[in-house]
């Protein structure tokens, strides 16, 4: 199919599931994410998901049925709550338990899009999002709010993008293992500058943030360690899913901008995997602004392409997106991330 450009496409947790058909475990989803995480053994991780676990229960009495967004909601606002309004008993360490939670984040993310069997993490490489980014050219957007590096991973020989400029911010470390390793891969020159933007609204596991907000590429995102049965923290560049995303911060502040930009600009926009929670309210607004500016400018989607196994999720893309798609816009809808990639080709 040929879609009109420029072209944006966003992904959610549910493009990432969508990646790997048939993993065990798979990738998580908000509503199931301690379900995921209690199923995910060595280097100190069943360790940490029974103790998060444990701390999940002792607030609402189940684990089941908890979403990782309810739970990190409570327990970060609970932990401001004490910064200023402190009890005179013994409080519980909520900084701790949310420490612990965003570690275990970053490990079920890393042990669920990767190989760690035997020796060093070897990334596993998408299908779905090979075939997906093949139909990507120079002008065009990724926009994600998944911490995996899935995409990153996924993309072709040729692709038009590299992690030397291709994050929307500067970001150092290109000649570290990683990034390095990624480039020799696909014998790509580390001087070659991208063509296409891969906007990440949330951070990655391959980031690490200076202070100034600058990211730095991590030479090894996927280690996970374990001592004597202990899990070992490691650090990563992700707003974890709470109530207060710092967006208004660098890199994040300069990334939504130009997340904004570009969908405005945009003709064809592709939604794959993504719920649009409730809870979610700086991406709703996101959309909602970039609706009502394309409509106020005339300068409609052509295209809407909406790819999710719920057609409630789908329903509720497209109503927010109606009046960017005015009079003759199109909308397309898919049952799945493979289903948009097989009617791509």
């Amino acid at each position: 199919m040929k879609v009109s450009r420029p072209l944006v496409i966003l992904f959610g947790a549910g493009a990432t599931r969508g990646g790997f058909p048939g993993g065990t475990p798979p990738p998580p989803l908000d509503a199931d994410f301690f379900d995921i995480a209690g199923q995910i053994p060595g280097r100190g991780t069943r360790r940490l998901a029974r103790k998060v676990a444990k701390d999940v229960f002792e607030l609402y009495g189940r684990v089941s049925g908890i979403t990782l967004e309810q739970y990190y909601r409570d327990i970060e606002t609970r932990w401001e709550l004490g910064t200023f309004a402190k009890s005179t008993n013994r409080p519980k360490d909520w900084k701790a338990r949310k420490e612990e939670l965003e570690e275990l984040v970053r490990r079920i993310i890393v042990q669920t899009t990767t190989d760690l069997d035997d020796g060093p993490a070897k990334a596993r490489t998408s299908s779905v999002h090979q075939r997906l980014l093949k139909t990507v050219k120079a002008g065009d957007t990724l926009i994600t709010f998944n911490y995996d590096t899935v995409i990153e991973e996924a993309m072709p020989a040729d692709t038009p993008w590299t992690p030397r400029d291709g994050y929307g911010v500067e970001a150092s470390g290109i000649t570290h293992d990683w990034a390095k390793a990624w480039l020799k891969k696909r014998k790509i020159a580390s001087t070659k500058l991208s063509t296409v933007q891969l906007l990440k609204l949330h951070g990655s596991i391959n980031w690490v943030l200076y202070p100034t907000g600058k990211v730095r590429l991590k030479p090894r995102p996927y280690v996970v360690r374990g001592r004597k049965g202990r899990p070992t923290f490691d650090r990563a560049a992700i707003l974890p899913p709470g109530w207060h995303k710092r967006v208004d911060r660098n890199p994040y502040r300069a990334l939504w901008r130009e997340a904004r930009l570009r969908m405005e600009k945009c003709s064809t926009l592709t939604v794959i995997g993504y719920s649009l929670p409730d809870t979610d309210l700086i991406a709703r607004a996101l959309f909602a602004e970039v609706s009502r500016m394309k409509a106020s400018r005339e300068q409609y989607l052509r295209e809407l392409h909406v790819a999710d196994i719920n057609d409630a999720s789908k329903n509720r893309i497209v109503d927010l997106f109606a009046p960017a798609l005015g009079a003759k816009g199109i909308v397309f809808r898919y049952a799945s991330a493979e289903h948009l990639a097989h009617a791509w080709a």
